[in-house]
């Protein structure tokens, strides 16, 4: 489990889902070669998030970028055919609706889904977004219907998460010493 995924999922559960990180999807060889990729490794999400009351699935991609320039427009825009493919959730339908149906599948089978088609979303938790690029990603998002969860959001839930009682958990703990350390 990568840590920023490890992190953002707790966002996630402070806003009443709960969550899996790192779901491998299991394709068939077929369904991989109507992909264009017969050989490609099974796709993973990086988080998944459920609101059983609501009937609602969140698909999450995560990316810290912390120490780079960040999640740029011209990753979602179709400008940028280079980095494109860091999302490719997100830049190639096809395989979008293909994962999401197998995911679906996959949970159904587990017992986890309720009866009916779930409420399904998208979306992405930025560590960093270059700058100037918050704007126009924000835009692009409601754009295509999609969560972008910015830097400060993440924080500000992470607050949240870390309010609740005491937990012997890494990622309250450090917000819990971080928070009671401001200004020190």
């Amino acid at each position: 489990m990568d840590a920023f995924e490890h992190i953002a999922s707790r966002y996630f559960e402070a806003q009443g889902y709960w969550t899996r990180v790192g779901v491998k999807i299991a394709l068939t060889k077929e369904e991989k070669r109507d992909l264009g990729n017969p050989s490609m490794p099974r796709p993973e999400v990086d988080i998944i998030g459920f609101k059983p009351h609501l009937n609602e699935l969140l698909i999450i991609e995560c990316k810290s970028y912390l120490d780079s320039d960040g999640v740029r427009i011209e990753n979602f825009d179709g400008t940028d055919s280079l980095h494109k493919e860091r999302f490719k959730m997100f830049n190639r339908d096809s395989l979008r609706k293909l994962v999401t149906a197998k995911l679906i599948e996959q949970l159904r089978q587990e017992g986890l889904l309720l009866a009916g088609d779930p409420k399904v979303n998208y979306g992405v938790v930025a560590g960093n977004i270059k700058a100037g690029h918050e704007s126009k990603l924000i835009a692009k998002f409601q754009e295509m219907g999609w969560l972008l969860v910015t830097p400060s959001a993440l924080a500000s839930g992470l607050r949240k998460f870390a309010s609740r009682g005491y937990e012997n958990d890494i990622v309250t703990m450090v917000i819990k010493i971080l928070e009671r350390n401001v200004g020190q």
